[in-house]
């Protein structure tokens, strides 16, 4: 993932009493109501944050979607155009629908917002104090559960690897925005800019309070040397999404394993340039559910894995199309109920060796070729 930072601005929306007021007041002279210079302030302090960070905190930074939202960072999706023929999984088609329904100046909100909620859960949030994961915390002993199983399954460091709850409402808290702030911002304007988030957060309905599914709609993992260390990220936005989509039964533990799956890669320097970036963890999520020593899934319970894995499929030469990812967790579901000992777990450095010897027949000939 390239380093550099590539904000995008959006137009301000004007509100219904600007629109009145054009009639008298010729439009380009129409003061900006009072949230939208919020906002406006706000996303420039988000902006100046994110440059003020050092130049690898978000290297090889892997996030689980594209979000829907023009997002303030590094961006990931390829430049190519989209695949002929290919339909984006469910999960992406939800969220798009979610985000249209914002206006110019929600989307901008929630822009910055966002970007500032992954930044807390990055580089300030700590397991160290008690993580509670989903909105209502149902999703916590399960999210747990999962860890301690991926800690003792996979032969890669793991007693450094941090899971994190991602929660829209930490924004709400002015103290832990001042500490996301002082991670790049000038330390005369962090005050000032944490009291601006909190304000927004609430002055803006279309937010929730933090509770909109669109600010943590996703989960990731960072890898030793970036901003805050070797750690996972398991947004509530996702998990409400993916239970309102019917894949709760799954939701925790695949995302989990995917995600557990890029530290497998990044224990081993593996930083695939292609679509097997995001297909080899789905891989390696496949192989943990299904094994003995795993969760020893059944094998309907493998199959709605891999619909959900289907699911996040993109169609931009990014992170594989739904039939990719649908075929990637397959395989490894295959690797795990066809071994002949179904207690033996193969080396992570074999997994990863195997999947990309697998990786060219689950591409189109030209995909293949791009790595």
């Amino acid at each position: 993932m390239p380093t550099g930072f590539l904000g995008k601005t959006l137009a301000a929306a004007g509100t219904a009493a600007a629109l009145v007021l054009a009639t008298a007041v010729p439009a380009a002279a129409a003061e900006p109501s009072v949230v939208e210079q919020d906002v406006a302030q706000l996303y420039q302090y988000v902006v100046d944050l994110y440059d003020g960070l050092p130049a690898d905190a978000l290297r090889h930074v892997d996030r689980l979607i594209e979000s829907p939202i023009p997002r303030i960072g590094p961006q990931t999706q390829a430049d190519d155009g989209p695949i002929p023929g290919c339909t984006e999984g469910s999960l992406l088609t939800y969220a798009n629908k979610l985000a249209a329904q914002l206006s110019p100046l929600e989307n901008k909100a929630l822009d910055a917002l966002s970007g500032l909620s992954q930044l807390y859960v990055q580089g300030v949030a700590s397991d160290k104090t008690p993580q509670v994961f989903g909105t209502d915390g149902q999703y916590t002993a399960r999210a747990t559960t999962t860890i301690d199983k991926l800690r003792g399954f996979w032969d890669i460091e793991s007693w450094n690897i941090q899971l994190v709850a991602w929660k829209g409402t930490d924004l709400g808290s002015q103290a832990k925005m001042a500490q996301t702030f002082s991670l790049g911002l000038a330390p005369a304007k962090v005050k000032a800019a944490a009291a601006l988030a909190t304000k927004v957060l609430y002055e803006i309905p279309a937010l929730q309070g933090g509770r909109n599914p669109l600010i943590t709609l996703n989960a990731f993992a960072a890898p030793a040397g970036s901003l805050g260390g070797k750690r996972v990220a398991l947004g509530d936005g996702l998990l409400d999404t993916v239970d309102v989509l019917g894949f709760d039964d799954v939701s925790v533990e695949s995302v989990l394993g995917h995600e557990y799956g890029h530290q497998v890669d990044f224990a081993h320097e593996n930083h695939p340039r292609n679509e097997s970036s995001e297909m080899g963890p789905d891989a390696y999520g496949g192989y943990f559910v299904a094994h003995a020593k795993g969760f020893a899934w059944n094998a309907r319970t493998q199959q709605e894995v891999t619909y959900l894995d289907a699911s996040i499929g993109d169609c931009y030469h990014s992170h594989g199309t739904p039939d990719q990812r649908k075929a990637a967790g397959a395989w490894g579901e295959k690797q795990a109920t066809s071994q002949a000992n179904p207690n033996r777990i193969v080396p992570s450095a074999t997994m990863i060796e195997k999947f990309q010897k697998e990786y060219p027949k689950l591409m189109p000939p030209v995909a293949a070729a791009r790595g």
